[in-house]
């Protein structure tokens, strides 16, 4: 019975076009981060211990601004956003379902090989923070990439 059910399967992923096909495995792939995401917080919560998205907002007092241009930037330096720490976890999973169509879009328009725009980072010491592309960074994340596009502005500390 089953050996029948993943044929019928393989046959009707076979019969779809290739968005829908890539839009189901992205689908896929969202709710196993989604699902991993809140098990690494859970696990966390009770170790005692939080990692998560640092918030831009928290970030000493900022003197003067420079830009940068567009750059290559590692994302395992991007560690914080400006608003939606509480979206993605420290890993750039998604942690809210209400990004589920948007994650899926995204990923799904990479797989295709349509290009999108470079996210938009603050640069402050050597580290990052996602003012605009947090979709895009976490996408990237999950598709195993080292490093992203991004429009850079660096924040001088006082």
């Amino acid at each position: 019975m089953f050996g029948n059910l993943q044929l019928d399967q393989q046959m009707l992923v076979k019969n779809m076009a290739p968005t829908e096909a890539a839009r189901n495995r992205n689908a896929q792939l969202f709710w196993k981060l989604f699902m991993a995401a809140q098990w690494e917080a859970m696990w966390q919560k009770l170790a005692g211990r939080q990692r998560r998205l640092l918030d831009l907002n928290e970030q000493a007092g900022m003197n003067g601004r420079h830009y940068l241009g567009i750059q290559s930037i590692p994302l395992n330096q991007i560690v914080g956003s400006e608003g939606r720490e509480n979206d993605f976890d420290a890993e750039f999973r998604p942690r809210q379902t209400h990004n589920m169509d948007r994650w899926i879009g995204v990923a799904t328009a990479r797989q295709m090989g349509k290009p999108l725009p470079p996210v938009d980072l603050i640069q402050i010491g050597d580290r990052y923070f996602v003012r605009d592309g947090h979709h895009r960074i976490s996408v990237a994340h999950a598709r195993g990439e080292m490093e992203i596009d991004a429009t850079v502005t660096r924040w001088q500390a006082n």
